[in-house]
């Protein structure tokens, strides 16, 4: 019943994600280059998401013997994206395959060229529309067949139009479903986890995390406000309908968090500086022509840095009995907007 609560909650959140197609099948279709200026939007939005909610006070005191408390819930942070995330333009160097045949040998040959992308839909992107990618070639390269060096004329430009989105975007909520325990000598722990669940016939999600926070309040004589410190690490999966791995974003967190309850409200604040990265696999398959008639299959991955490095952010959290709602802004690199529900004791 859990299981099927966040899967549905995972479909509403990524029902744009759960096509026929999937990334995988999307990203097949280019080079390693260009995927990462596609991609680059993702990696910054996940890794803004993994590094949210980790908190909703600095307090540490429940109701269960020996001071312990209990926390079940579900945290769904927002990542904001910029109209300019939904687009990119850049240039690059890369190669154009072809093939070249002496006598009976038919030779592939790699040739060096100009790509410019202008204007192309980014991951988040409308993925009805397409922008434009013209590549140039050198006009006169040298190249390596069977052992003898060959220069080929070539002169040769194109016009082609890029892959479309995959989901337009403007924020990207990732559901969280964690539970924290604690604490013990002023220790607790919260613990992030979701099971593979199948998203339509793309493939599937993954989620695994921990965080460990300590009370700072607790040295500290009288002091009118909760604080506490915490370290977290977080790692969300993207897999294709084989299985494979085509995304996983790796997050890690270090916050100072204070709070003061009043009544049912709680305001909580928080420093946190972290990081983030996102690895992409998958295999890109080059477009036949008359030249090449029959691509191989080139494997591809590379790893994306996430913009955010630190961030503020600013809550309140409303206590109705064992249910607790919270809500807070997150300002970095990457703005986001979290809100949750649960039951504590």
């Amino acid at each position: 019943m859990r299981k099927g609560f966040f899967a549905f909650m995972f479909v509403l959140s990524f029902a744009g994600f759960a096509s026929a197609q999937g990334l995988s099948g999307i990203l097949s279709k280019v080079g390693s280059q260009y995927a990462q200026g596609y991609m680059t939007p993702a990696a910054d939005a996940f890794g803004a998401d993994l590094n949210s909610g980790l908190f909703h006070s600095a307090g540490m005191s429940g109701i269960l013997p020996f001071g312990l408390h209990l926390y079940v819930g579900v945290q769904v942070p927002a990542a904001i994206l910029p109209s300019s995330d939904q687009t990119f333009s850049m240039s690059y160097l890369d190669t154009v395959s072809f093939q070249r045949s002496i006598g009976s040998n038919t030779f592939n040959i790699q040739v060096p060229a100009t790509f410019t992308v202008n204007n192309a839909p980014t991951v988040f992107g409308d993925k009805n529309t397409t922008g434009e990618a013209t590549f140039n070639v050198q006009k006169d390269t040298t190249v390596t067949m069977g052992g003898v060096s060959r220069t080929f004329t070539l002169d040769s430009s194109a016009t082609i139009p890029t892959i479309p989105g995959w989901t337009k975007l403007s924020i990207v909520p990732v559901p969280i479903p964690q539970i924290g325990v604690g604490s013990i000598f002023g220790t607790d722990v919260l613990i992030r986890y979701l099971p593979k669940i199948k998203l339509s016939n793309y493939g599937s999600v993954q989620l695994i995390g921990f965080a460990v926070r300590h009370s700072l309040s607790q040295y500290i004589p009288l002091v009118p406000v909760d604080i506490a410190v915490q370290l977290g690490w977080q790692n969300f999966s993207i897999y294709d309908s084989t299985g494979a791995n085509v995304l996983k974003e790796s997050a890690f967190a270090a916050n100072l968090e204070v709070s003061k309850t009043l009544a049912i409200v709680t305001v909580y604040a928080g420093l946190q500086a972290e990081t983030s990265s996102m690895d992409v696999n998958y295999s890109f398959t080059p477009p036949a022509t008359s030249l090449n008639p029959s691509p191989q299959a080139i494997p591809i991955a590379f790893n994306i840095k996430g913009k955010n490095n630190f961030r503020a952010l600013v809550g309140l959290d409303f206590g109705l009995g064992p249910v607790n709602i919270n809500a807070d802004y997150n300002i970095g690199s990457v703005n986001a907007v979290n809100v949750g529900i649960g039951i504590s004791i």
